[in-house]
């Protein structure tokens, strides 16, 4: 007969729990994203690097002819609109300073306000650090 377990065992070590800080950063990523959606945002979620985490399917609609991924890199399809994208990134990034940009493209006028997301600097696992909102609102800008 064996002997019953017992959580008391001195042969038994304690399960070590993974760090909480990736599952809370991926946590609160995943918490905007679903709040943009259900504020029916079109909504890009950009790291510290400036690559894409996360493209909702409004965004992905907006996008059309006008931006693309490359690489995990939004870009302008116009050389110019895409070094102010750059530009505009690099300020969220950087300085946390948001931007509003106006894109020109084969389905039109669209609007594209990239903000910085505040982030603790001493969080290492955070991952969020900017948003991109796009609309195609007509005559003045969607976002201020």
């Amino acid at each position: 007969m064996s002997m019953p377990w017992s959580p008391l065992s001195p042969r038994t070590e304690p399960a070590k729990a993974p760090p909480l800080g990736p599952l809370l950063a991926g946590a609160r990523a995943r918490g905007v994203a679903d709040g943009f959606a259900w504020l029916g945002l079109a909504a890009i979620l950009v790291d510290d690097r400036g690559e894409a985490l996360h493209v909702n399917p409004g965004a992905v609609e907006l996008m059309g002819e006008t931006l693309y991924l490359d690489r995990g890199r939004l870009h302008a399809r116009d050389p110019q609109a895409d070094l102010l994208l750059a530009d505009a990134f690099c300020d969220a990034l950087t300085l946390g300073e948001a931007r509003n940009l106006r894109l020109l493209g084969p389905e039109g006028e669209m609007w594209a306000h990239v903000a910085p997301m505040a982030a603790d600097p001493d969080d290492s696992y955070q991952l969020l650090r900017a948003v991109v909102l796009l609309s195609r609102a007509r005559g003045a800008q969607p976002f201020s």
